[in-house]
């Protein structure tokens, strides 16, 4: 099958809507996260709430109706590649690595390899199913904040902090599932809604 876009080009108005295939952080490790967050006192930054904890395996962005049973099955053909698996959460850090900030996270530790093969076999398997391809590495971290001015930030307080945040530890999500979500679009930020879950290792 010749590989497709997932985002739609031209001047067709964009709909607010967007598919990402994600591994919830779940409710478990939710608080420690927030005190994290709460480490950082700087204004300017949009907190992710904690029911929307997650780590990304796959961006798909616009995805035509058509094609989203496609993106199902892609994403149940990736779960059942990869076993279960327990991810230690830790550490604390921002994109870029330098200069003001964009994207606060936190990272991972034991485990981590796991989550990386698991993108990996999200990427394969939406490959397999005409998906274009992600052009970058998949970096693994979970997303607490977006930084909104950047600017607004004192860039060296700002990174002295977050370096006091580098070995910190918040917990372990059992990575049991992999879900589809859609994405809506607001001035008040997105709405998740899980449209379909699938089980690791379920053959």
């Amino acid at each position: 099958m010749a590989a497709e876009t997932s985002r739609k080009k031209g001047p067709k108005r964009s709909s607010g809507i967007r598919y990402f295939v994600a591994l919830e952080a779940g409710t478990g490790v939710g608080a420690a996260l927030r005190d994290a967050a709460g480490t950082l006192p700087f204004g300017g930054i949009r907190w992710v709430p904690a029911h929307q904890f997650h780590f990304t395996l796959k961006f798909l962005g616009e995805v035509p109706d058509d094609r989203v049973a496609a993106a199902r099955e892609a994403t149940a053909r990736a779960a059942a590649r990869i076993p279960p698996f327990d991810l230690a959460l830790e550490g604390l850090g921002a994109f870029p690595e330098a200069g003001p900030p964009r994207v606060v996270w936190a990272g991972c530790g034991a485990g981590c390899e796991e989550l990386v093969a698991l993108a990996a076999a999200v990427e394969a398997a939406f490959g397999e199913a005409g998906f274009l391809k992600e052009p970058r590495t998949f970096s693994p971290h979970l997303t607490l904040g977006r930084v909104k001015d950047p600017r607004a930030i004192p860039t060296r307080p700002f990174r002295d902090a977050l370096a006091r945040g580098t070995a910190a530890k918040f917990g372990t999500i059992a990575a049991r599932e992999i879900v589809l979500f859609r994405s809506d679009l607001s001035p008040a930020g997105p709405t998740y809604t899980a449209l379909s879950r699938y089980a690791l290792g379920n053959r």
